[in-house]
């Protein structure tokens, strides 16, 4: 499995926020559908750069636009700030299992060939094979 790795250098500073029109697109799982305790996970349409991602919130058991961070797909590079007092490296290493897992419904939802109900039963789905 890859490891992850930070990216220090300059960001766009939305790529690690949520806009109103990005938060309508994206859906949000948490720990009933990924089984990660108190981790909030947004899945979407790819960003305008060629490559994809999910953000997750820097807050437990909440939604917040604007405490999250991103983590590139599949190469699993950090951009922003982790709040590493509640995202340890347990809870990273378990969301990377579970992106893992999921990819494929990850990255065709994220191209928008499933509806969102899809992308959830999809999930479900895989995570009780």
């Amino acid at each position: 499995m890859k490891k992850f790795s930070q990216i220090n250098e300059y960001y766009d500073a939305n790529s690690s926020s949520l806009s109103e029109q990005e938060l309508m697109e994206m859906a949000n799982v948490g720990p009933k559908t990924t089984g990660i305790d108190n981790v909030v996970i947004w899945v979407g349409p790819n960003p305008g750069q060629h490559w994809k991602r999910i953000k997750i919130s820097n807050i437990p058991n909440r939604i917040d636009d604007k405490d999250l961070f991103v983590l590139t797909i599949p190469d699993f590079k950090i951009i922003g700030n982790v709040n590493t007092k509640f995202i340890t490296s347990k809870i990273m290493e378990q969301i990377k299992k579970w992106v893992v897992d999921h990819m494929q419904a990850i990255i065709d939802y994220s191209d928008k060939k499933l509806l969102t109900d899809d992308f959830i039963e999809a999930l479900k789905k895989k995570s009780n094979e």
